[in-house]
């Protein structure tokens, strides 16, 4: 994965957690991801898996936001609902 593919799957994941989707994640020294759940478990991906599942879960995210099921918390959304 290219260094900006790389700043974007890190830019998901942070968005991520800071919608409290995650609790936290972090790159493992050697490549690949460490994603930590609610239940505190920690699932560890290849970059390849960390890129779909992030994609997933982003996906999943999105929808529930657009079926107004949930309200991000991103600063400067004045859209109203």
């Amino acid at each position: 994965m290219s260094a900006a593919g790389r700043r974007y799957l890190g830019a998901m994941l942070d968005v991520l957690v800071y919608e409290n989707v995650l609790i936290a994640w972090r790159r493992m020294p050697l490549g690949g991801y460490v994603i930590v759940s609610h239940e505190g478990e920690e699932i560890r991906l290849t970059t390849r898996q960390a890129d779909m599942w992030t994609r997933g879960a982003f996906a999943v995210y999105l929808a529930l936001v657009d079926q107004q099921r949930i309200t991000p918390r991103i600063p400067g959304d004045t859209a109203q609902h």
